[in-house]
């Protein structure tokens, strides 16, 4: 995978004239005022500023525009007013004239400057010395003037446009001079319809002055005639390599980039290069859309998307993005939505331009878009494994070298676990010398790369190299080392984007549910990721040439393929085992807590559907403290340990390799059917493990297991088990003891009756309590809330503990029913943080 378009900068997000392309002076006009000296700034790096000549008195502003700011002057009477721009020379402007000066920008006219004979624009016409070249309207229509170093006209043409200069428009100008070609050009653009012309090559009739030392000038001339209107991001580049397709390009590319529009709800300029929600009095919009430039895409193969940004988990985002493209910068496609992992729907064009849509819960936060990649996915020279060959990829992820060559070329891969590959390459073929340690090699849609390279000599003298690879998210494991980090009730994306920082690979979809609460010390990227799955469940997909890493409820499919002897199964193998059979389960959790008290009094759970033998052993729940979670839990994993593990080994056939067979397709993950009626088989299995043989698919090994769902798949309700939430604890008497000095709550035991208790559903039973004689009850009815609410006011402390204890016998909850305590902080500047203690 290689990257086709990066957009980071912020010319790229506002529109405005690249920085690179003007690298002898370029003037934004973004200020909201000048500087102490009627400055504005040159942003080229260069120091040539303008002056503001007639600033103070006049109409000269500088107001909010669609590209930042804009400097407007000489509105009211240009004659009285007489305001202009001066950057003074210093001798260094045009001393490398090289074989090319493009000068230009933006400028939005009044009728003054359309309507009069003569309009100056840029000029060094005022000295000192002689000038080089002079930008001007004449009549309403552009003309360019150029000079050589005695102060003689050698180009004085003036140019009719398709499009006529009217007042208050916005139009983009600029002049193409090539002194050593003899030759310049306009490029003129109209913002309004977006049209761009560039006129007839005009015939320098001389040799332009290469020894300029005079003053920039905008604005006006010979202390007589002056502009009216607006300037805007205007440029001056020598030696430049920029032609006038460039300059249209340019136009036509940037026309629609919104994130300088100053009254947008998207701003690129507060901090350049990212985009943030625009403020305004302190606060952010809800949502706001950005549109980038225009830029290249042309594709080799299919494309992703990837944006880089900064959020608030859970209350900013960047909600959505979109494409459009395009072949000639002026039919675009309509905006679609890429897909869930980022693939590009858009139509494959020369051209693409993005819509992302920043959203905020909160006012007072923004979420911050920092580069926006296009990545290019070359089509794999194999579309399926069968009769395929290894691609040696080079260092940017294009194809090298196809090994026709190859032989017992083998791909093991597990479910959750090991993927490699291991080939044979004759020692002699040419491409051998394409084969070194670490560099890439693809296998259809995988990317796998070099780990060991054997050269070996057997007794015959045929030498031949074994070549040793593994699955490219294999680099995971030397990421940079990870401090550790807590997770609280936080959803398995929050340890996933924690171990891709800074690896280059994203997180993709995440459609397991399980919230867990847990401290990660692994330290690289690929054992969180392993942790994270074993936590939460699910199926780790690593896809290697997008770099991005799911996690699914159930990385497969019902395939519908069909494993049968004498049609594709060569040998079977079933094993049912029953060595770790158990039919009684004890579990312990934090400090030794059990769920006895919940559990009629035992501290196991039995199950002897299939054996009427007591098997007893222990689960270690240590990580729990929750007795209702590890009764769930522990019921889940008898209901697996209760039952034989049956597994199957296949030699099969993959005949979807074939041509008329590709309905017979399956993959690692999928369920598939075994037939045998020799062993009065036929079960549906999943695919967990296969040595698949491309170069001879009928040796392919399978092993099945009919386990077909995991720990972290919503239809198995596997969802709610294994919560390590740190929420409810099961405490000790003297912990009790411990706690009474400090405990907050008036009244908690219900001697009072409802004193300091706001009371909705509840009633007082003064003849049922635990520490005392009475408690509080509530009789439960669907859709309805009850609660008990007190407020407090404890000191300042890191911690603080929750305690209680509840009678929950005959309590079955209704759908989404929550028993528990809801706990709302508030702190000292006001903000508020609500949590919620499941205790049932």
């Amino acid at each position: 995978m290689a990257v086709k378009t990066t957009l980071t900068a912020q010319e790229d997000f506002t529109g405005e004239f690249p920085s690179a392309w003007a690298a002898s002076g370029l003037w934004r006009f973004n200020e909201s005022e000048p500087d102490s000296n009627d400055r504005l700034m040159d942003s080229s790096g260069n120091g040539r500023d303008f002056n503001i000549i007639n600033w103070s008195g006049t109409t000269a502003n500088l107001l909010e525009g669609w590209r930042g700011h804009y400097f407007r002057f000489n509105i009211n009477n240009p004659t009285s007013e007489k305001t202009y721009l001066q950057a003074v020379n210093d001798g260094s402007i045009f001393a490398e004239l090289g074989q090319r000066i493009v000068v230009g920008g933006w400028m939005n006219p009044t009728i003054y400057s359309v309507g009069n004979t003569f309009c100056p624009i840029f000029n060094t016409r005022q000295g000192p010395g002689q000038p080089i070249l002079y930008l001007s309207l004449y009549s309403g229509r552009p003309r360019l003037m150029l000079y050589n170093s005695s102060g003689s006209l050698i180009l004085d043409e003036s140019v009719t446009p398709p499009f006529s200069l009217v007042n208050n428009g916005w139009y983009f100008l600029a002049a193409v001079i090539e002194p050593d070609a003899y030759k310049a050009c306009y490029v003129v653009g109209d913002r309004s319809t977006g049209t761009v012309w560039i006129s007839n090559e005009l015939t320098i009739d001389g040799e332009l002055n290469r020894s300029c030392t005079a003053d920039l000038i905008m604005g006006m001339h010979a202390d007589t005639y002056y502009y009216a209107g607006g300037f805007d991001d205007w440029f001056l580049d020598t030696d430049s390599s920029l032609t006038a397709e460039d300059l249209a390009e340019y136009f036509k590319a940037t026309l629609f980039a919104n994130g300088g529009d100053l009254s947008g709800d998207v701003d690129a300029l507060t901090e350049p290069g990212s985009v943030i929600l625009r403020s305004s009095d302190g606060a952010y919009p809800s949502s706001g859309q950005l549109i980038t430039k225009g830029a290249a895409c042309a594709l080799s193969g299919s494309g992703r998307v990837s944006v880089n940004s900064e959020y608030t988990a859970g209350v900013t985002s960047i909600e959505q993005v979109e494409t459009s493209t395009s072949d000639d910068l002026e039919e675009w496609s309509a905006w679609q939505a890429v897909g869930t992992s980022g693939e590009l729907q858009s139509p494959n064009r020369q051209y693409i331009r993005f819509r992302v849509t920043l959203a905020t819960d909160d006012v007072s936060l923004t979420p911050k878009v920092l580069e926006i990649q296009l990545h290019d996915i070359p089509k794999a020279p194999y579309e399926k494994l069968g009769f395929a060959r290894p691609v040696v990829l080079d260092e940017n992820g294009a194809w090298e070298a196809v090994l026709e060559n190859a032989f017992d070329i083998v791909v093991t891969s597990e479910v959750n676990g090991a993927d490699t590959m291991e080939f044979y390459l004759p020692f002699h073929d040419p491409k051998r010398a394409m084969l070194d340690n670490e560099k890439q090699v693809q296998i259809v849609n995988d990317i796998y790369r070099i780990r060991t390279l054997t050269d070996t000599k057997d007794t015959d003298g045929r030498i031949v190299t074994q070549v040793y690879a593994e699955a490219a998210f294999y680099d995971l494991s030397f990421s940079e080392e990870k401090e550790t980090v807590d997770f609280n009730a936080d959803t398995a994306d929050a340890p996933m984007r924690h171990a891709l920082e800074g690896t280059g690979w994203s997180v993709g979809t995440v459609n397991v549910t399980t919230l867990r609460t847990w401290q990660c010390t692994e330290k690289n990227a690929l054992s969180i990721l392993r942790a994270t799955q074993n936590i939460h469940g699910g199926d780790l997909i690593f896809d290697c040439p997008n770099r991005l890493v799911h996690l699914l409820t159930f990385g497969g499919n019902d395939s519908g393929a069909l494993f049968a002897y004498r049609k594709n199964l060569k040998s079977i193998e079933r094993v049912v085992d029953t060595r770790s059979l158990v039919t009684r389960l004890y579990a312990y959790g934090k400090d030794g807590m059990t769920f006895a008290s919940i559990n009629g009094g035992k501290d196991y759970v039995e199950d002897f559907s299939y054996t009427s033998e007591v098997r007893i052993s222990t689960l270690d729940c240590s990580n729990f403290t929750n007795p209702y979670q590890m009764l769930e839990y522990t019921q889940m994993r008898l209901a697996e340990y209760a039952q034989p593990r049956v597994s199957y080994v296949l030699s099969a056939m993959d005949l979807s390799a074939l041509t008329g067979y590709e309905h017979e397709a399956w993959a690692l993950g999928d369920i598939v059917t075994v037939d045998d009626k020799d062993l009065n088989l036929s079960v549906k299995t999943r695919v967990v493990r296969r040595q698949y043989n491309l170069q001879e698919p009928w040796k392919t090994v399978l092993e099945l297991s009919t386990t077909l769902r995991e720990l972290g798949d919503s239809s198995a309700q596997w969802d709610k088990a294994a919560d390590v939430l740190a929420s409810t604890d099961v405490i000790d008497r003297q912990e009790v003891k411990d706690l009474v000095p400090f405990n907050h709550l008036r009244n908690s035991r219900a001697d009072s009756g409802m004193n300091y208790w706001t009371n909705s559903g509840f009633e007082v039973d003064a003849e049922n309590g635990v520490s005392g004689t009475a408690s509080f009850k509530a009789e439960g009815v669907l859709g309805m809330t009850k609660s008990l609410t007190q407020t407090v006011y404890p000191a300042s402390r890191r911690s603080y503990t929750f305690s209680a204890q509840i009678a929950s016998e005959d309590l079955q909850k209704g759908p989404s029913g929550q028993v528990g305590i809801e706990v709302t902080f508030e702190y000292e500047d006001g903000s508020t943080e609500t949590r919620f203690i499941d205790l049932f």
